[in-house]
């Protein structure tokens, strides 16, 4: 059974963190009531977890929602909206460097990395909904996350989006330190809007624990490179990407996560086993960028070399002279 013991070590400050300090640090109320959500941001969060990730077909979402109901329950967010939702959308905006370091860390398996994303739980960013600006650091199975609250009327039509990020610094409200390392990734990498994901998520809360969480993410879009972040924005679906994350179609997939700060749970364990459900380590961020990310001679292939197409010529290496 897999635990966070021994994961940690290296995290804060290079000490080893026990789980009742986890139980310590992770927020209770991660969701206010609508009301609540309009009005005033939600406070900082700071937390860390354990998160795995798996593929779950579109085809099984309801008969994984009734076989996990008698352990878990609708995430109290939406219970206390009081609109019978049962999902809600998430819209991000990930930040990384010209030549995608946050994007080629996940890909080269490297232990320890950190994203930065601005997040809104809307399905557009609107200046008169707060956003939030996330740091989410990752030591192999194990995450660190916090967040900085942008506040209403930050975001709008006059900022540049090569701007965006020093601009959201400058606003947003939370601890200095949160501030001070996003400012030092800026500098480091100068981080540029690179892609937006969104999808509609499933959130359940284990009846045991409040602190084990399972959400299911469906509909996943993507845009890559926006020119423009409010209003409506056209994105392109990837949910129907193999779970390889970028070879050929394999039916629709969603991403499933098991969310804790302890052991995973005996009844997950089993009903990722009978769905025989495949383990991934790819990022949401991750797929999109690897579907819409444009490639180098991407056009140059041989059904444009009919006749009225366009013939792209490769460059060749040069003959070895003798």
């Amino acid at each position: 059974m897999m635990t966070i013991r021994g994961l940690t070590s290296g995290l804060a400050r290079g000490r080893a963190v026990g789980f009742e300090e986890l139980g310590r640090t992770t927020s209770p109320g991660v969701y206010p009531r609508r009301l609540d959500r309009r009005t005033r941001p939600r406070p900082t969060l700071h937390f860390r977890r354990l998160e795995l990730k798996y593929f779950l077909p579109e085809r099984f979402l309801t008969h994984f929602l009734d076989r996990a109901s008698p352990w878990t329950e609708t995430d109290p967010f939406l219970v206390h909206e009081g609109t019978g939702r049962v999902s809600y959308p998430v819209t991000s905006l990930y930040f990384d460097s010209y030549d995608l370091q946050a994007f080629d860390e996940k890909e080269n398996g490297q232990l320890f990395r950190r994203k930065v994303r601005l997040r809104t739980y809307e399905e557009t960013f609107s200046e008169q909904v707060p956003s939030f600006l996330e740091i989410k650091r990752r030591l192999d199975a194990v995450v660190v996350k916090d967040r900085l609250t942008i506040p209403s009327g930050t975001l709008n039509d006059s900022v540049p989006m090569s701007g965006l990020l020093r601009h959201l610094l400058q606003h947003a409200d939370g601890d200095d330190r949160i501030r001070n390392e996003a400012h030092m990734l800026t500098g480091w990498l100068n981080l540029q809007s690179t892609a937006i994901v969104r999808y509609q998520r499933y959130a359940l809360v284990s009846r045991a624990d409040p602190n084990v969480r399972v959400t299911i993410d469906m509909g996943l879009e993507g845009l890559w490179r926006p020119a423009y972040i409010l209003g409506e924005l056209m994105l392109r679906s990837i949910g129907n990407v193999n779970a390889t994350g970028m070879n050929g179609i394999s039916g629709c997939y969603g991403m499933l996560e098991i969310k804790c700060n302890r052991a995973v749970p005996g009844w997950f364990h089993r009903l990722v086993q009978d769905l025989e459900l495949m383990r991934t380590a790819y990022s949401k961020y991750f797929l999109v960028v690897s579907a819409l990310r444009p490639h180098v001679f991407e056009d140059c292939h041989s059904r444009f070399d009919s006749a009225g197409g366009v013939r792209c010529h490769r460059p060749q290496a040069p003959s070895p002279q003798f």
